[in-house]
């Protein structure tokens, strides 16, 4: 009795397991597969287009002066209007000049006493020498009259250098434009003591009729781009740079892409490229932030992409899905380039004829079986349109 007790649990939970387990197995045989999930795909052909690379960038006057005194003096005035423009020579300010004239007057006066010692001393060692002729006179002292001739040939270049100097210094008295260009704001007023090597400036002179954008960029990316540009047909052609206002408004004039720096920034790891671009109403000041867009040499084809489309890993790395010969979802890694509009160039993983998921990719896993409910081909107005 105490024998058949004790085989009742065992068997129970044997009988028990054994119809759980048949119940199981008879579920999962009735389980239906899962359906195929509808999609819209893309079918991908190459787009002709000119891509182009944004950076920020900030104006650089081409010629920049800062107006300095090279002499001391006290400012009687200024003969410039303020934002004018001015050319090369123009005096902008004129100094005192009543010391450097003097200074002038002195040098003068030297000069003719000097020319006269000269005059008396060639008189001299003419006389001399035809004394020495007729034999009236010893050879030391013919020589004597010579070296004092020579003397007084360089007292006189001495006294001429002291002229020059002064009438330079009397010159420096009207301080006049380096360079040409629009003068700015005069920071000095007459009456100002001004000093010769002085730190600060009187105003400052900027070319405005053309200014540089000067872009930062770095080494990995300058490198990316210099191999694109190496595959390009012609290597020697202009490279457009257009630009966008800091209020977002895009400016008229189309420059170009002057050249790229040799070194490499120790602190930030970037390269300087600098474009030229015209100005000629005066729209870009120096110091002024812009958004520059760097065009390829040539248009090119290349494989877009909606941006809904692509799907990223925890990573970050981008992938898409499309749909095999199966009709079956597959998910490829690529490496995304430029963005156009709602789209994104794609530079490796995909191939002409790619048919790209771009509906139900919530849904979709890898090697999911699909049914395409509509083909559409690539173009960048669907890409950037609004809708």
């Amino acid at each position: 009795m105490s024998l058949l007790h004790s085989l009742k649990v065992p068997l129970c939970l044997i009988l028990s397991s054994t119809l759980l387990l048949g119940c199981g197995e008879q579920a999962k045989d009735q389980r239906p597969d899962t359906a195929p999930l509808h999609v819209d795909v893309l079918d991908l052909t190459p787009t002709t287009l000119r891509l182009t690379t944004e950076l920020p960038g900030r104006i650089a006057a081409v010629k920049q002066a800062e107006v300095r005194p090279q002499v001391t003096g006290i400012l009687k005035n200024r003969l410039y209007k303020e934002g004018s423009q001015v050319k090369a020579g123009d005096v902008l300010y004129e100094l005192d000049p009543i010391t450097y004239q003097s200074n002038v007057n002195s040098a003068q006066a030297q000069l003719a006493k000097a020319l006269t010692s000269e005059e008396t001393a060639r008189k001299t060692a003419i006389r001399y020498r035809e004394l020495l002729k007729k034999k009236l006179t010893s050879q030391q002292d013919s020589e004597d009259a010579d070296a004092a001739f020579k003397e007084a040939q360089a007292e006189v270049a001495i006294r001429q250098a002291e002229l020059d100097y002064a009438n330079i210094e009397l010159s420096y008295a009207k301080i006049k434009a380096p360079i040409s260009g629009q003068a700015g704001l005069s920071l000095v007023s007459e009456g100002s003591l001004l000093t010769a090597e002085q730190s600060s400036y009187l105003t400052t002179i900027v070319q405005t009729a053309n200014v540089y954008v000067d872009m930062q960029q770095s080494s990995l990316a300058i490198t990316k781009i210099r191999k694109e540009f190496f595959t390009f047909t012609d290597k020697n052609a202009e490279i457009p740079v257009s630009i966008t206002l800091e209020d977002g408004s895009v400016y008229d004039e189309v420059g170009r892409l002057e050249f790229s720096d040799t070194l490499v920034s120790d602190s930030t790891g970037t390269v300087t490229l600098r474009a030229i671009v015209p100005n000629p109403d005066n729209i870009l000041l120096a110091g002024m932030y812009v958004r520059a867009h760097i065009s390829m040499p040539e248009a090119r084809g290349y494989l877009i992409v909606p941006q809904s489309a692509v799907v990223r890993s925890q990573s970050g790395e981008p992938s898409i899905f499309v749909v095999n010969q199966d009709n079956k979802a597959v998910k490829k890694p690529i490496v995304l380039g430029n963005e156009i509009g709602n789209g994104w160039v794609v530079k490796e993983g995909l191939v002409d004829g790619d048919q790209v998921i771009i509906t139900n990719i919530i849904n979709i896993k890898n090697n999911n079986a699909v049914v395409i409910d509509s083909n559409t081909e690539t173009t960048v107005t669907a890409l950037t349109s609004e809708d």
